[in-house]
């Protein structure tokens, strides 16, 4: 029998997200500096591709430094999320053995669909431009790497694909 049942996936996946993107859209329109800190630290996988892989309006990041850094030095630009949408890729991204119910919340992955209005130059009067935003959430197995939000993504960080 799973620890965890259908109704705990939709309650934990449904948390986390609404916390990544009330997180995220915040870091966004004001506190850019933040941003390297809601990706998983830089790691080489045996295939040679390298994690995160950051796509942005058609450029590659494979550096969340560099993503934040490109971030910045953009003009200023208001976020609104309208919706997102959230699902369980993995229930089990590692193999435990702890009986927690906590734990087994902690490790799995999750992609989150973000979709919104963004205001371009101008916070009430520039023009609106819809935009989509597509995100990984896996368990970060560092404690000093990833987004610490307190909530049920704790713990977690992302790859974006946009």
């Amino acid at each position: 029998m799973s620890i965890l049942d259908d109704t705990d996936f939709i309650r934990v996946s449904t948390h986390a997200a609404e916390s990544l993107v009330d997180a995220y859209y915040t870091a966004l329109n004001s506190a850019r500096a933040q941003l390297e800190s809601f990706y998983v630290p830089v790691t080489q996988l045996p295939t040679g591709r390298s994690l995160p892989y950051i796509s942005y309006n058609g450029q590659v990041f494979s550096d969340p430094a560099a993503f934040k850094k490109s971030f910045e030095e953009m003009p200023w630009t208001h976020y609104e999320a309208q919706s997102f949408d959230v699902h369980v890729m993995n229930p089990s991204m590692n193999a435990i053995e702890s009986k927690s119910k906590k734990d087994h919340e902690r490790n799995m992955s999750l992609v989150v669909q973000v979709s919104g209005y963004v205001r371009l130059h101008e916070r009430k009067e520039g023009p609106l431009k819809g935009f989509s935003d597509s995100f990984v959430l896996v368990p970060n197995k560092e404690e000093a790497g990833g987004r610490q939000t307190g909530s049920s993504c704790e713990g977690m960080s992302i790859t974006r694909f946009l």
